[in-house]
């Protein structure tokens, strides 16, 4: 026998005794705790219907035999976990957490402090039985009434829950209130969307591709338990390498884990971008689901949630998509306690997207602050620990530092105009002339990759960096510096004159911050289907901070031939310092090719001409007031510190 045969069996016999070891060697939801139950182990539960829905449960590691603990469950579209596989267990032996074990995330965190944690795969989805029609159908919501049941009848439940989620579980978090179930005592909707289709999926009225299309190919893949597209594979190594360590759904326990394939068979989801291209309206409906957004929405089910009374934990970031104008809509308008915490975070939290700072620095709150702030909410609820919070608004300042409102906008600010006027002047008076200035719409116009609208797509950061390249297709319109440090807080409202050659367009509105040595830095936008531009006249579904669109199908309007037409639009909710001696840049654009569809999807674009001066004054209203005393400004505490939990 050579050496290099031997040396062939020897690293043969390690690898067989190391695969071995690390089969047997137990993962850490598979240990028992000393009130005799498997740390993690996974069930269905029969909704009303019958239909069986897929569920983990995560327990603490030191529970201790008779003990009654609260519970966090948590509702998602996504895999509720992976499949272990041999080479995750081979990283778990030698100390390395690997895909489908315990990792540094809610369910360690809640259960290290002594709760349960429930993790559901809504119908449709992961090992979940049943089809997934749409998005929070009202079948989904329902599901939960069982779920809740089943919690509190077992042995270590003290009939206490909470409900908790990022993203779409986070207005899962939220829509669980409307079971009306009396377990549940408090929810924690993060970084939710209150109006998914005006907020995220269609801003304004127009298809965001950019993000729905890439997030329905991820759920697809997840619904057919196509592990390669989910890890998103473009080789076949790739794909191998992704497979050992992605072992692909998760099974339930016992059993029943043998018809995985059976639910995986039923999923047979329709493709969500498809859905919501089809949505041309705020009542058009959702495929077979039979209901528009007015009715399955969070804001839709108001009277259900006001009826729970179950208080809120909100966080939400100002460049989180659209998702702080809903966080502010629900805190002045539904009754349930609620504290609100709105700051630069990128979706979920992990980024500072504050444009002012440095791309790299850190969050104002860590992940880690994050969840004490979150678990001090629960304790107080769930353990009767603590003082339950009542209601508050805390917001950060971006360039500034923390605040406390009572309301919103916040008290103290006056509306200040800004009149658009030739040769790309802002001016705090109108031109006594009336006049014009043309504009041919560029397909090329967009902005940079990393925006607001694209953080929703694995909570990656908000970055702004070339703001005068990203604008240069666009009309651009600036005011005289600033003559002191100034605070922007609230909703800048545009009232445009415009005229174009087509009955449809896009408008896209910037808003950026211009130093004196000429670097741009974003501070808001707004988006606008020249359809929708009609400001309705009947009580809007929601408070809003601007001009009110409703897009319903009848108050859609065309816009008129060689005339100008009002367009108002409200830019979306912001609050930033801007220093004196800056600049206020307005950019108009007809197109953003970077993120949304084009309209008219073929054909010529639009020619616009914007009116400006004498009665047809185009102009912007800015909420300012002077910022009290040199930055950092007012705040509760440091940049890290005291607000309201």
């Amino acid at each position: 026998m050579s050496w290099l045969t031997r040396l062939a069996l020897i690293l043969a016999a390690v690898a067989a005794a190391i695969f071995l070891a690390a089969w047997l060697h137990p993962l850490p939801g598979e240990a028992e705790n000393p009130a005799g139950f498997k740390r993690n182990s996974a069930y269905y539960v029969p909704a009303a219907d019958g239909t069986r829905i897929a569920l983990d449960l995560w327990l603490p590691e030191d529970l201790e035999p008779g003990a009654r603990i609260p519970t966090l469950i948590e509702g998602s579209r996504y895999w509720r976990d992976v499949r272990p596989t041999l080479v995750g267990r081979v990283m778990n032996l030698f100390g390395s957490p690997g895909p489908g074990m315990l990792t540094d995330g809610f369910k360690a965190f809640f259960t290290d402090r002594g709760y349960a944690y429930v993790h559901v795969e809504v119908r449709g989805t992961g090992a979940s039985f049943g089809r997934h029609d749409t998005e929070y159908s009202m079948q989904e919501m329902a599901d939960y009434s069982a779920i809740l049941d089943w919690i509190v009848v077992q042995p270590w439940s003290n009939g206490m829950v909470g409900s908790i989620g990022i993203s779409y579980a986070g207005t899962t978090a939220e829509l669980m209130t409307t079971t009306l179930h009396p377990a549940l005592k408090a929810a924690a909707p993060l970084y939710s969307d209150f109006d998914t289709q005006y907020h995220l999926a269609t801003p304004g009225g127009i298809y965001q591709p950019a993000f729905v299309e890439a997030w329905s190919r991820v759920v697809l893949a997840m619904d057919s338990n196509n592990t390669c597209l989910v890890i998103g594979g473009d080789t076949f190594l790739d794909c191998l390498l992704g497979r050992l360590l992605v072992g692909g759904i998760k099974p339930v326990d016992g059993p029943e884990a043998d018809e995985l394939g059976d639910a995986i068979a039923e999923h047979d989801s329709p493709d969500p971008s498809v859905l919501v291209d089809g949505l041309r309206y705020r009542d058009s409906r959702w495929g077979d689901a039979g209901y528009s957004s007015l009715e399955n929405q969070a804001y839709a089910r108001k009277s259900e949630i006001e009826a729970s009374a179950v208080p809120m934990y909100v966080v939400a970031g100002w460049f989180d998509a659209a998702t702080a104008e809903g966080t502010l809509a629900r805190f002045v308008s539904f009754s349930n306690p609620q504290t609100v915490v709105l700051a630069p975070f990128s979706h979920g939290g992990g980024y500072d997207t504050d444009p002012f700072r440095p791309e790299d620095a850190e969050p104002v709150f860590s992940l880690h602050e994050q969840l004490e702030r979150m678990e001090a909410f629960f304790a107080a609820h769930l353990k009767s620990e603590g003082s339950a919070p009542g209601r508050s608004l805390s917001y950060y300042t971006m360039n500034g530092g923390w605040q406390q409102a009572d309301g919103w906008p916040p008290a103290g600010f006056s509306n200040r105009h800004y009149y658009l006027q030739p040769d790309g002047v802002l001016a705090p008076t109108p031109a006594p002339i009336q006049s014009v200035t043309d504009h041919a719409v560029s397909a090329e116009a967009g902005t940079e990759p990393d925006t607001r609208w694209m953080t929703q797509l694995g909570g990656g950061d908000v970055i702004y960096n070339d703001r005068n390249a990203a604008t240069a297709l666009a009309l651009r319109f600036e005011t005289p510096p600033l003559e002191a440090d100034m605070e922007l807080t609230g909703t800048v409202v545009l009232n445009l004159m415009l005229e174009s050659d087509q009955p449809d367009g896009a408008l896209h509105a910037y808003l950026d911050a211009l130093a004196p040595d000429g670097r741009a830095i974003y501070l808001t936008e707004g988006v606008l289907r020249l359809k929708h531009r009609r400001v309705s006249m009947a009580p809007p579904v929601y408070p809003h901070f601007g001009p009110y669109h409703s897009y319903l199908e009848e108050d859609a309007a065309p816009m008129p031939e060689a005339t100008p037409a009002p367009v108002d639009l409200g830019l979306y909710v912001t609050s930033a310092r801007i220093p004196a001696g800056y600049r206020l840049r307005l950019s108009l654009a007809g197109a953003d090719a970077t993120s949304f569809a084009r309209i008219p999807k073929t054909g010529p674009l639009p020619n616009w001409r914007v009116h400006h001066g004498g009665v047809t004054a185009s102009r912007i209203t800015v909420p300012l007031r002077p910022w009290p005393g040199d930055a950092p400004g007012p705040q509760t505490g440091s940049q890290s510190g005291e607000l309201a939990l």
